[in-house]
This record gives structure tokens, sequence and C-alpha cells, in this order.
């Protein structure tokens, strides 16, 4: 507004309909009072998002740290505190209930109106308190048409898991268009074997402990058009998950931070891209996945209970391989060495780019050379090591490469990045560049971190902090020039 001049509402309708749906639900909707003209833009709106965190006051959150940092100690203030929090969500959800009331009211009779994604977020400290919900979610997906639905129970304070579960409203996804569902915390899976044939993206957060595996392991077999899978933070804990789903469609399943004890993937026939980051899950175990091509493996466990009986297992019984992988992710935080270097038995025949990341300093490295050597069409290897200001103990030795290979060879190998080099790392460059005959670049960084595109896709930056001194350098182009098969048309050293 310049001059009385209103530029605003001068902007065409589609510009201002781009422009409101950047905004939240809660502003956009109040746009709607602005001006007779703009009084149809939430009946437009392709997204809703109707949060309780967005009306929760500043001293909510203050209150939640205050009992955190005293839930060991005062349980009198503890109670207060939990008292407090129990009414501020009490009151909070009687407003956010009466929000989706008045809009559901106004929107009452609304042919026109059309929306693609729905997400509500709110707290269910009684059975009762899903009804505004349940509303919205019937409107949503019977007479808006939409196709991404995701619904989030927050646990209510001082509840100690006892917060109701939330179920769908029965029938809701019989007659719908949904193709997205997501259910964080305290919502149950739906039985949705008899109508989620529509269904092409499931994500499952924070589901209960109580959850049986045997509902995960369905879901594998009911949802016939699945194509996605997330299962985030599902907790299951001394349960195996067993996959054996030969008419399953998912093509891309990640499985992360979940508390299965092991998992089995015995069948999935369309399986294309796989990410697993496994923190309380001893082990991953391949069957038959003839399509998988993108794989990203994140291990972090913690206990040594856990790992034990892994500890001197190969490198590929711990995993078993697909051998359909094109690009192989494997993140490998633990401080303690739990797999025996070995060159593995099974091919990786079909695999071009692989990622070794965050490998702890005192690990032994030499597998990667193993799976180069099983791998006679990789063309990239990449590995990380974090950055150390001290050489880190080192026991142990590479028994696998200890001896003479001078007969091996590798053709297809043209880059090698290693960040985190030291001079501990020497012998397997020298290895790699003595076997290796079409090796084109070789890039060695003393720091650097993976900047990651997604899931499967990455990028190695540099962090310019221990430059490489003069002699460090010569030596290292003494050493390549000396074991290199082909000259090298490109080394950097940063």
């Amino acid at each position: 507004m310049a001059g009385g001049e209103d530029r605003l509402s001068a902007l065409p309708d589609e510009l201002i309909l781009l422009i409101v749906s950047r905004l939240d639900t809660r502003t956009a909707l109040s746009t709607a009072v602005l001006a007779r003209r703009w009084a149809r833009i939430p009946r437009e709106l392709p997204e809703l998002d109707f949060r309780v965190s967005d009306v929760l006051p500043p001293e909510y959150d203050r209150t939640v740290t205050l009992r955190q940092r005293n839930m060991p100690r005062d349980t009198t203030l503890v109670r207060i505190l939990d008292g407090l929090m129990a009414r501020c969500e009490m009151d909070t959800m009687m407003t956010f209930a009466n929000g989706v009331t008045s809009f559901l009211e106004a929107a009452d009779g609304s042919q026109d109106r059309r929306l693609k994604t729905l997400r509500l977020e709110f707290f269910q400290r009684h059975d009762d308190d899903g009804v505004c919900a349940d509303r919205m979610i019937n409107a949503a997906v019977g007479a808006w048409g939409v196709e991404d639905l995701e619904v989030v129970v927050r646990p209510a304070s001082g509840e100690d898991d006892q917060t109701p579960a939330y179920s769908l409203p029965h029938d809701c996804l019989s007659r719908s268009r949904l193709r997205s569902l997501t259910l964080g915390m305290y919502c149950t899976l739906p039985e949705l074997h008899s109508y989620g044939t529509q269904l092409t993206r499931l994500v499952l957060r924070d589901m209960p402990a109580s959850t049986p595996v045997d509902i995960y392991e369905r879901v594998f077999k009911d949802f016939t058009q699945l194509q996605v899978l997330h299962l985030t933070s599902c907790r299951c804990a001394h349960h195996t998950l067993v996959v054996d789903a030969p008419s399953s469609q998912i093509r891309e399943l990640v499985v992360e931070e979940c508390s299965f004890l092991a998992i089995e993937l015995r069948d999935l026939p369309m399986l294309v891209r796989l990410a697993c980051c496994l923190t309380d899950t001893a082990s991953i175990v391949f069957g038959s996945l003839p399509c998988l091509v993108d794989t990203n493996l994140t291990f972090s466990l913690e206990g040594d209970d856990l790992v034990t009986e892994h500890c001197e297992d190969d490198f590929d019984s711990f995993l078993g391989m697909s051998p359909t992988m094109t690009n192989l992710v494997i993140r490998l935080t633990r401080p303690r060495r739990w797999i025996k270097p070995s060159c593995s038995e099974r091919q990786l025949p079909d695999l071009k780019r692989l990622l070794v990341t965050d490998l702890p300093s005192n690990w032994d490295i030499s597998w990667p050379f193993g799976l180069l050597m099983t791998a006679p069409l990789l063309e990239v290897l990449h590995i990380h090591v974090p950055h150390s200001e001290t050489e880190p103990e080192y026991h142990w030795r590479c028994m696998s490469l200890s001896k003479s290979r001078s007969n091996l060879r590798h053709y297809r190998l043209k880059e090698l990045v290693i960040i985190g080099f030291t001079q501990r790392h020497i012998w397997l460059l020298k290895h790699v560049v003595s076997v290796c005959t079409s090796l084109r670049r070789i890039v060695l960084l003393k720091d650097g971190h993976v900047h990651y595109n997604g899931l499967w896709a990455w990028q190695m930056v540099e962090k310019q902090t221990c430059p490489w001194t003069h002699d460090e350098k010569m030596a290292v182009r003494r050493m390549i020039k000396k074991f290199e098969l082909r000259p090298l048309v490109e080394l950097i050293m940063g």
C-alpha cells in the first residue's frame, strides 16, 4: 500500500494464490477477511496444516524444559510442572478444536473445494480429543479428495505412555483417493488390507513399543500397490523383522532408528532403493532383492552385547550382499571394530559407486579394498575418515593385503577420494594405485565432510584446515609415480 493504492489486490488471482500458499495455514486463512475478493482463497489452498504446536503459548516450551531438568530431583516441583503442562494442553486443545470446527462450518457446503495435502497434529489426553480430527479427516478424505494425509498425535504430559491410541475414522479410507499416508506417535495402523489398494506411500513414525512386529510384516503383504515405505523410530525391541513378500510392489524402503533386533529381507522382488540406519539392530540379511540398485547402510550400534555375535564375521556374512547394487553408501560410526577385515567372497558385479564414510579413525580400512576387488565395474571409490588431531591407537594389520598382490588387476576404477588421509593410509593408496589400470583421478584431503543429496547421492567436500607440507606432497607423488600402472590425469592434495 503506497499513496492509497492497493498494489497487492491488483495482482492476478494466480499470483495471489501462489503468495498465500507459501504462508502457514493460520495466516493464510486469516487473509480471507482482507477483502471480499480474498474470501475464496481458503477454498483454493492446495495444502492445510492444523498443528497444535502452532497455537501452544511460549511458556509451554519453557515449562517443558524446566520439567526435563528437574525430572530426577524434585518430585514436588515435577508434579506442579506436570499440572501446568496438562492445563496448558487442555486449554490449547480446546482452542485447536474450536478453530477446526469453525473452519469446517465455514467450509460446509463448499462443493468446489479440492485439497491435495492435509496435516494434523494434536494432543489426545482422552478418546474424545480426536473428534475434531475425525471430522476434518472425513471431510478431507471423503469430500475434498485429499491425496496426502499426515496425522501425528503428541504425547500428553504426565501420561507415562498411557496416552490413548488414535485410530483413523472407520471406513474413511475405503472411499478415498488417498495416495500417501503418514502416521506418527500414538496412531494405530488401520486394517488396510481390504481397501488399501490405491495407497502408494506409507510413513510410520514413532510407533509405540506395544505395536506387534507382525503388524509391520503385514504392511509388506497387505498393501498391494505400496511403492514407498518409511519406518522411522518404530519401537519393537527383541523381535526380528522378517520381510517375505513375493507380491510386493515396494520400490523404496527406509528403516531409520528402529529397534528391531534384526532385519531379514527375504523377498522384495521390486525393491530398487534401500536405506537402513541401524542403531539397535544387530544385523541385516539380504535375501532375494533382484532389482536393488541404490543402498544406504548406516551402522551405529550402542550396546556391545548386540554385536558380539558378529565381531569376527566376515563383512559379506554380516551384511549379505545383493549382486544388483549399483550405488552403495556405508556409514560405520561405532568406535569399536566389529567387522573382521577380509576380502568378500561374494561378487558385486554391477556396483559402480561406493562410499565408506564416518569410519572411526582407529578402524582398519582394509576391507574397502576387498570390496573394490569384488566389484569389477566399480568406477568411483570414496572413503571418509573423520579428522583427528592426534594419531589414534591402531592395533590391526590388514592380513588380507599383506600377501603379494602383483597378480591382481582392476580395470574400471577411475576415481579415488580419501578424506581424513594420513601417513598410515599410504599402504592402501599404494595397493589401489598398483592394481587399478584405469585410475585417472586421486583426491587426498586431510579434512572434510560428505554432503548428502538425499539418501543415495553425495559429494565429497574439502575443509581447508590442514594443508599438506611440501615434503608430504613430494613423498606421495614419488610413491604414486613408482607404483602407478598408467599416468594419472589429476592428483589433488588438499
